[in-house]
């Protein structure tokens, strides 16, 4: 589905997002102080196995990605794009409300660390990859020793943080693939390619602003959906649907549901926001 552009009428002064090299000191502080407040903070939502704040929004994302269970929401569907942007936005929304953050909110520019996580300022300033011999446990930095309670899958098993780079995932994020990604013309295209490439090189650090790119070099992209995909990875009893503006996101009451149609414009009458 797509539909002409839309005038964009109460974003008027949008909030910056901006690569994490670009946060002085403090900055980056402040933004790993509101992470470490929700890791801390007990949960609100539900969810079963959850314990912190923090696990709220990792049980939101576990609740609806069951690819082996045929129930994933999140990745095979057409919402893909649409949720994860919504998702972020309830992080920020927790990260601003609930600890106090009044930063920026940054990304990574992964591309000049492709084939070399390991080695990037970004992940040694989170305390970098772990050793081999523990398990890959992060041990230095902010985040040294926590203990995480929510997986795998939504069991409660306490393990510590771990983080192993994987230099040959990581190549695929690499500025070929980012090129290759924004030549698509076409919505369905577009989403597919970054989701086989990009989303599985770099799956949790994905820095969020290939989509706004996309979409800001042709306004009528903004509000494209076509042949973005059913609503759901299996079919369900009545039949596939679409996805539409009308698809529902759900958030557990961390946020309350939206829809596609309310995040497609990051600066419309909903979400408020740009990078740098």
């Amino acid at each position: 589905m797509t539909s002409g552009p839309k005038r964009r009428t109460a974003c008027v002064s949008p909030s910056i997002r901006v690569e994490w090299s670009t946060l002085t000191e403090k900055e980056k502080e402040a933004y790993i102080a509101a992470n470490l407040c929700l890791l801390n903070a007990p949960a609100q939502t539900s969810i079963s196995g959850v314990l912190s704040r923090y696990d709220d929004l990792v049980g939101i994302h576990a609740q609806q990605s069951n690819f082996e269970g045929g129930t994933d929401l999140w990745h095979v569907t057409g919402q893909f794009l649409a949720v994860h942007r919504y998702y972020l936005h309830a992080f920020e929304t927790l990260a601003r409300n609930e600890c106090g953050y009044v930063g920026r909110i940054p990304y990574w520019n992964e591309p000049p660390d492709a084939g070399a996580f390991n080695e990037s300022a970004l992940v040694s300033e989170f305390g970098g990859e772990g050793f081999k011999e523990n398990n890959y446990a992060i041990v230095n930095g902010p985040f040294a020793n926590i203990t995480l309670h929510l997986g795998p899958g939504m069991a409660n098993t306490p393990h510590l943080l771990t983080r192993e780079c994987n230099w040959w995932n990581s190549t695929r994020v690499g500025q070929a693939f980012v090129d290759a990604v924004n030549a698509r013309t076409t919505f369905a295209g577009f989403q597919n390619l970054l989701f086989a490439t990009i989303h599985r090189g770099g799956h949790n650090a994905v820095g969020g602003d290939l989509w706004w790119k996309w979409q800001g070099d042709n306004e009528t992209r903004i509000f494209d959906l076509e042949g973005a995909g059913y609503e759901t990875q299996a079919e369900p009893k009545t039949g596939f649907v679409e996805t539409s503006e009308a698809t529902v996101l759900h958030m557990f009451d961390v946020l309350p549901n939206g829809t596609v149609g309310q995040v497609l414009d990051t600066q419309g009458d909903y979400l408020c926001y740009t990078y740098i």
